[in-house]
Parts: C-alpha cells; structure tokens; sequence
C-alpha cells in the first residue's frame, strides 16, 4: 500500500497533547483496542530474564510496568522514559502503589536521553509511530543494547489488506487523540540492523516487530 508523506508532530507537541490526556489514558485505551493481551505479547517477544535490564521508550502512564518488573524480577531494572511530564506522574503514582524500588522515570527526549548502562533489551509500545525523529532513537537505542538484546516495537498501523484499503480515509481522524502514525513502517527502519520479524493481530491493525542485536 503506497503511503502518503508522514508530517510527524514536534516534541513539545506531542508532550503537551500527552499531558492533557495524562489522567484519562486508562480509559481510553480500550477505545482503541488497546487491551492488557496487546501489551503481554510485546513483553514476551523480549524474551526478559530475572536480572535483567531493560528500557521502554515513550513509556507513558506506565501501562507496561507491571509487564517489565515481573519479567526481570526485584534483581532486574527497569528505565522508563517520556517526553510527557504528565504521563510520567502518573507512572510514579503507579510505582509508589506497587512499592517497586528497581523502576527509574527518565523525562526527556527518547532521541537524545543518555543511558548510563548498556541494557538487555529495548521496547517501543504505541511510541514509534509517535517519535518526531524515530530513526535517530532507534540508533540511539542500538548503541546501548548488549550483543543478543532484543529491540521490539509494538504499535497500530494500516494493514496491507481490504480492512486496510477501507480504512485509510479515515485514518487520519483519530490522530486529534492519538498521534500515531497510521503509514509507519517500522521493520523497514530495523532491517538495517538485522531481519525484523513481524506479528500482526486485531485484524492485522497491530504488530510486533522484533529485531536480535
């Protein structure tokens, strides 16, 4: 399917559209259909072990941690970064619930945050059809990650079939909500590290893509 040019929104954009949307999230993720089972098949496809580290990008309210902490353990860590400041407030209510003491919030740009480890893995959730400059982080991510970690995105996106043919005029509608964009290509980006498997479900207007460093 031939895709028009994508104009991304800038950072500060993006981050303002996020903290309005910051105390409301819960509720309209399954609007989009964007249930618990979604996210599990994302932290799967990192293959996590008790102790290990890993970095979500575009972390949000949270949603994933529960995911992440259980899959590395109280022995692991995870880092979690956000443009939003909202977003991430409501991330540290969520970790002073649960009392987990190995989660790190980083608020700043995905494309430019400096890790201070290399790390076991890297996860894009509903984020990199967001990112303004999605390459550059996903270079940036690469230089951290260890030989063998797993970088996995999972995002929604116009499938290449008839469901996908019909819902591309209105694709464009939701972004007031939701600022992804409907025509990224993801594997394209990873096939220059390595061959990106990819996984589509709900339809097809959802993937897993994952690429072995």
């Amino acid at each position: 399917m031939a895709s028009p040019p994508a104009k991304r929104r800038s950072l500060s954009q993006i981050a303002t559209q996020y903290d309005r949307l910051a105390r409301h999230y819960r509720l309209i993720e399954p609007l989009f259909l964007l249930f618990p089972s979604a996210r599990r098949m994302a932290v799967t496809a990192l293959e996590l072990k008790p102790g290990d580290t890993v970095v979500e990008l575009g972390a949000g309210t949270g949603r994933n941690l529960p995911y992440l902490v259980d899959a590395v353990g109280p022995e692991g860590a995870v880092i979690a970064v956000d443009a939003s400041a909202g977003m991430l407030a409501e991330a540290r209510r969520l970790i002073a619930r649960r009392g987990w003491s190995n989660v790190e919030l980083i608020e700043g740009d995905a494309a430019r945050v400096k890790l201070d480890r290399e790390v076991d893995a890297v996860l894009f959730s509903l984020s990199y059809s967001v990112l303004p400059e999605p390459e550059v982080t996903l270079a940036r991510a690469w230089e951290r990650m260890r030989p063998t970690a797993r970088l996995v995105v999972m995002d929604a996106g116009l499938p290449d079939t008839r469901l996908g043919r019909f819902l591309r005029p209105v694709a464009p509608i939701p972004r007031g909500v939701v600022l992804g964009d409907p025509y990224a290509r993801p594997w394209d980006d990873l096939a220059g590290y390595g061959p990106p498997v990819t996984e589509r479900f709900l339809l097809g207007l959802f993937y897993v893509t994952t690429v072995v460093k």
